[in-house]
C-alpha cells in the first residue's frame, strides 16, 4: 500500500522527490509517493494557501527541506533573525491550522563567511542555533540536514555544478542521504520502533573476560582503549533514558557479571539500568526467549547486539524475529560508532512522551508487584491490595502522541490492530463523530502511565419506525499495554465507555475483532463482556450489545 509525503523546499527538489520513490521502492517495507509543490520557492505560498494540495487527507506528512544559502542569498547579517523569525511564523501558523499534518522541518547549514575575522560574530552559527531553537519551541520533528552535512563533508555533500546550472544543490551522494533520513522518518511517523535492546557483557560493554581477567583486568576507562566501550556504554545509558529497555544476555556466571556493574570504577551502565539480566550458560537464543516472554513483549520488538559470530547465527537461527546487527569485526575503535547506528536504525522515535522516560522504573515497579503477589493467596486478594487508581478521560490534543504510539506498539490486547499516525489521531479529536478515550492507571507501586485507548464512533441513526430512531456506536479501537492486563481495567474502562455513550443516547454498541497473529488473547473478549455476535467477517468479527447496559464490577478506584 502507498503512501503520500509531500515535500517542500526553496530549492529544485524534484530529484530528491525520485530519489525518495525509488528508495522506499527499494527497502519494501515503504512505498511512497511523493508530492512536490509548483513553482520555484514556493513552500511558503504553499503553506499559506488553504486551498493547497497539502491540505488533501492522503497527504499526512509534510517535508520542508531548506537550503541555507539560498534562505540568505546576500549572506548571513546581523538581522538573521527577522527572516527566520518570518519563516517560523510560517510554520507555527500551518501547524495550529493543520493538526491532523505532521510537519518535518530541517535544520539549516550555513557556512560562515570566508572572510569572518577570527575575533568577532559568527552569524551563520546563531543563524543555525536561532533556527533549531525556532522548531523546539514548535515541537516541530527535524530533519538534521546539517549534521548530515558535517558527518558527509560539505564538498561531497553539495554539488556547485548542479547548483549553478539547476539550483540543485546536493550532490547525488547528499541526495541520497537526505532520501534515506526521509524514510528513516517515515519508519519513526510508522511507530516502527524496537522497544528492547538485549546485549552481551564481554567484549561487547568492556574489553576481555571478566570471569577470566577480573574485574581488574578488563577494559574499560575514561581515556585510551578502555573508552571505546565506555563510549559504548554512553549510547546505551542515552537510549535506555529515551525509552529503550535494557536487557543482559551473557555466558558468564552471574556474580562474575554483575561485578563490574557493582565494583568498577568506570562504568557508566549500572544494575538497575537493565530490567532483565540472565547471565547463566544456557543458549543465548532461549534466554532471549525468556526476556521476551517476561517483558511480555513480542521477539521482533528485540535488537541483540554481540561480539560472537557463532552467538549470533546461532540466534539469527533460532529467532529470525530477533534484529542481529553485524558487530565490526577485528577494529574495536569502530564499536561506538556502530552502537550509534544500532541507535538510528532501530530505536529513533518521532518524539519522546514522558512513559518512555520513565518505562525502565515501571518495569522495576512491575517487578515489584510480581513478588507482592507471591504473599497472596487469591487473585482478588493481589488485586485489592494494589490499590489501583484508574483515570478515564477524553483525549486531549497534547496527549495525540502518545495515543498514535499505543495503537502503533501494542499487539496482544488490541482487538482490531488498526494503525494510527499522529495526524490520524489529531483528525479524530476534531471529529465530531468520533469519541476517543485515554486511560492511565496508577497503583501503590508506582504509576503505569497511559496504558489503554478506546476509540469509538457514532454511527448515523438508524429509523426503527416512524416514531423511533436507534443511535449507534461502534468500537473501532480498544487497546491496552501488556503491563496492565489480567487487573480488571478492561472491565472498568468499557463499562465507563458504556455509561458515557448512553448518556449521549446510544442504544447499541458494536465492538469489532479482527484476528491478528499477536492478538488470541483478545479472541473471546466480546463474548466474556456479555455481547451478542451479529456478524462474521472475513478474519473477524462483529459483536452488539444493546441498552440498558449493565454496570461492570471492578476493583478498581474510577475516575472517568
Amino acid at each position: 500500500m502507498s503512501k503520500t509525503i509531500a515535500l517542500l523546499s526553496n530549492v529544485t527538489v524534484e530529484s530528491l522527490a525520485l530519489r525518495i520513490a525509488k528508495e522506499s521502492e527499494d527497502l519494501k517495507t515503504l512505498n511512497l509517493k511523493v508530492f512536490t509543490s509548483p513553482g520555484f520557492d514556493a513552500w511558503r505560498t504553499a503553506l499559506l494557501d488553504p486551498s493547497s494540495e497539502l491540505w488533501r487527507d492522503h497527504i499526512k506528512t509534510i517535508y520542508v527541506i531548506l537550503h541555507g544559502p539560498a534562505l540568505f542569498p546576500d549572506g548571513v547579517g546581523a538581522r538573521f533573525a527577522e527572516t527566520l523569525a518570518e519563516s517560523s511564523n510560517i510554520l507555527s501558523r500551518a501547524q495550529a491550522e493543520h493538526k491532523d499534518k505532521i510537519l518535518v522541518v530541517s535544520t539549516l547549514d550555513l557556512p560562515s563567511s570566508p572572510a569572518r575575522p577570527f575575533a568577532g560574530r559568527n552569524f551563520s552559527i546563531q543563524a543555525s542555533a536561532y533556527w533549531q531553537g525556532e522548531l523546539e519551541k514548535l515541537d516541530i520533528p527535524v530533519l538534521d540536514l546539517a549534521e548530515l552535512a558535517a558527518e558527509t563533508g560539505r564538498e561531497r555533500f553539495y554539488s556547485p555544478k548542479t547548483w549553478y546550472f539547476g539550483s540543485l544543490p546536493f550532490s547525488r551522494q547528499g541526495e541520497l542521504l537526505l532520501a534515506r533520513e526521509v524514510l528513516r522518518v517515515e519508519k519513526a511517523v510508522g511507530g516502527d520502533r524496537k522497544k528492547c535492546l538485549v546485549l552481551d557483557l564481554d567484549n561487547t560493554l568492556w574489553g576481555g573476560v571478566v570471569g577470566e581477567d577480573g574485574i581488574e583486568g578488563i577494559g574499560l576507562a575514561p581515556s585510551g582503549m578502555g573508552s571505546q566501550y565506555r563510549d559504548v556504554q554512553r549510547v546505551a545509558k542515552e537510549l535506555s533514558e529515551q525509552g529503550v529497555l535494557l536487557a543482559i544476555a551473557s555466558k558468564n556466571n552471574l556474580e562474575d557479571a554483575l561485578r563490574p556493574f557493582r565494583e568498577h570504577p568506570h562504568m557508566l551502565l549500572k544494575e538497575e539500568d537493565f530490567v532483565k539480566i540472565k547471565a547463566d550458560w544456557s543458549p543465548k537464543s532461549a534466554n532471549i526467549q525468556a526476556i521476551a516472554r517476561e517483558l511480555s513483549i513480542g521477539l521482533d520488538s528485540l535488537v541483540f547486539v554481540d561480539d560472537n559470530p557463532l552467538e549470533r547465527e546461532a540466534v539469527k537461527s533460532a529467532l529470525p524475529e530477533v534484529a542481529v546487527p553485524d558487530f565490526p569485526d577485528g577494529d574495536t575503535s569502530q564499536l561506538p560508532a556502530f552502537m550509534k547506528q544500532v541507535a538510528r536504525t532501530y530505536f529513533t522515535a518521532l518524539r519522546l512522551g514522558e512513559e518512555d522516560r520513565e518505562k525502565t522504573e515501571m518495569y522495576h515497579a512491575e517487578s515489584r508487584r510480581e513478588e507482592e503477589r507471591k504473599v497472596h493467596l487469591s487473585l482478588d486478594d493481589y488485586l485489592a491490595s494494589l490499590e489501583m487508581k484508574l483515570d478515564l478521560h477524553r483525549l486531549r490534543e497534547d496527549e495525540v502522541p502518545r495515543a498514535a504510539q499505543l495503537t502503533q506498539k501494542t499487539n496482544q490486547f488490541n482487538l482490531t490492530t488498526r494503525r494510527y499516525t499522529e495526524a490520524d489521531m489529531a483528525a479524530m479529536v476534531n471529529d465530531g463523530s468520533a469519541r476517543v478515550w485515554m486511560a492511565a492507571l496508577a497503583d501503590r507501586f508506582g504509576d503505569y502511565g497511559r496504558t489503554c485507548l478506546l476509540i469509538a464512533h457514532l454511527d448515523a441513526p438508524k429509523e426503527i419506525s416512524d416514531a423511533t430512531h436507534e443511535l449507534a456506536a461502534t468500537i473501532d479501537t480498544f487497546l491496552m499495554s501488556c503491563r496492565v492486563m489480567g487487573r480488571g481495567v478492561e472491565d472498568a474502562v468499557l463499562g465507563c465507555v458504556e455509561r458515557s455513550l448512553a448518556d449521549e443516547g446510544v442504544t447499541a454498541i458494536r465492538g469489532e475483532y479482527r484476528e491478528t497473529n499477536k492478538n488470541e488473547p483478545v479472541r473471546e473478549f466480546w463474548d466474556k463482556m456479555g455481547y451478542e455476535l451479529e456478524t462474521e467477517v472475513p478474519g473477524g468479527s462483529v459483536w452488539i450489545l444493546r441498552a440498558p447496559f449493565n454496570e461492570r464490577r471492578t476493583k478498581i478506584c474510577l475516575s472517568c
